[in-house]
């Protein structure tokens, strides 16, 4: 399916692929030890798909780490490297994933192309803390791979802008969407968000695909022109 997606896409060269989360299995936890037994070949279609069309791609997926079952949101750039791998730090109670999987335990950021990327997990977007600290670790782009329900769809999108807002960048959410067949509606509504806290793009309730250019320059001049990071005061609060 993905690999449909991305033809129908058609990305150019230093493109990111963005994929929702847990993209390669569901939350199946019937069998989640066996889906992350596959974690390897996973990333192995990453890194060849990568390589293969010259771009970077990036999803969460289950992957097995010291202590447990990691919700691990993979990168991998156009020479098919593992840039980064951000093991999920908030697991969202209602759906059981505490029960489930092992968090994550730091904030992960790394160089890609001269920009600083962070990367969140879905519930992670409620804390606004985690993209604080991606800011302050200075991302520029954060990345979000998402399964979040129709029913709470508005939380998703307004915390995208939000966060982008406060924090003065750009943000990618990936969001997946459909019924999961446990009764789950998913919200789809993907979305990129500037440093302004404007939508960039945003796509509907459906599978499909979405794209823009972000300009990491549109950063620099939100931040000059409007200092609200260099004006923090954290020895106050």
């Amino acid at each position: 399916m993905v690999e449909r997606l991305i033809d129908r896409a058609d990305p150019g060269s230093g493109d990111i692929i963005l994929l929702p989360e847990m993209f390669p299995s569901g939350f199946y936890y019937e069998d989640l030890d066996g889906m992350a037994d596959e974690a390897p070949r996973v990333i192995e279609w990453m890194s060849a798909t990568a390589a293969g069309r010259s771009l970077a791609i990036a999803g969460s997926i289950p992957e097995k780490g010291e202590g447990g079952i990691l919700n691990s949101f993979v990168f991998v750039n156009e020479e098919g490297e593992p840039m980064g791998s951000y093991p999920k730090v908030h697991l969202f109670p209602l759906a059981g994933e505490d029960h489930f999987f092992v968090p994550g335990e730091k904030a992960v950021t790394f160089s890609w192309n001269d920009v600083t990327v962070g990367l969140l997990t879905c519930f992670d977007l409620r804390f606004p803390e985690m993209a604080r600290k991606l800011c302050l670790g200075g991302a520029r782009i954060v990345l979000v791979s998402a399964q979040w329900p129709e029913a709470r769809i508005g939380h998703f999108t307004d915390l995208v802008r939000i966060r982008a807002m406060e924090n003065q960048l750009y943000i990618a959410a990936a969001n997946s969407c459909g019924d999961d067949e446990k009764g789950l509606i998913l919200g789809g509504h993907s979305l990129i968000a500037g440093p302004m806290g404007e939508v960039v793009v945003m796509m509907g309730k459906d599978e499909g695909t979405g794209s823009a250019p972000v300009d990491m320059l549109e950063v620099s001049r939100v931040r000059e022109s409007f200092p609200v990071l260099s004006l923090r005061r954290p020895e106050v609060y």
